[in-house]
């Protein structure tokens, strides 16, 4: 990119190139709750328990934010199944968090794994309307404030 004196445009081009897709923000999401559950897990076994409750809460959260991006009007079964399981995700984390059993979080791992995998994959057009129907939006971290899958 050659810059042209002009900084809005430069500003506006540099936006448009790195801001990731709904697609590759699902996947972000993904990843941000692995992490935190990973974190979750290594502060439980050290017996660091703020930390292992502050990494979990925030598994919890992004968890929660997918959840409230469902499009259960035209999302139809697949968003209802996913507002099932994003509804027992946050269930087994609050379960490790309450009472210092990993099982519980051990237990869904595969599962995340498994459907970040699945959004890797999904080679989906951006004005598909079929994805719209899933997902009205994931909010980027900096937009919202709220979901932070870094850490």
């Amino acid at each position: 990119m050659t810059y042209t004196g002009n900084g809005v445009q430069v500003y506006a081009q540099t936006q448009v190139s790195t801001t990731p897709s709904q697609q590759q923000l699902i996947v972000m999401a993904y990843d941000g709750i692995l992490r935190f559950l990973d974190k979750g897990l290594k502060h439980l076994e050290a017996r660091e328990f703020e930390a292992k409750h502050e990494a979990l809460t925030r598994a919890r959260d992004i968890i929660r934010e997918l959840a409230c991006t469902l499009n259960m009007e035209e999302g139809g079964e697949i968003a209802r199944n996913l507002w099932n399981l994003y509804c027992f995700f946050m269930r087994k984390i609050s379960e490790t968090n309450l009472t210092n059993d990993p099982s519980h979080v051990t237990g869904i791992v595969p599962s995340i794994q498994e459907l970040r995998s699945a959004w890797a994959e999904l080679e989906i057009p951006e004005d598909d309307a079929r994805a719209q129907a899933i997902n009205r939006r994931v909010p980027a971290p900096q937009e919202t404030g709220r979901l932070s899958v870094t850490g």
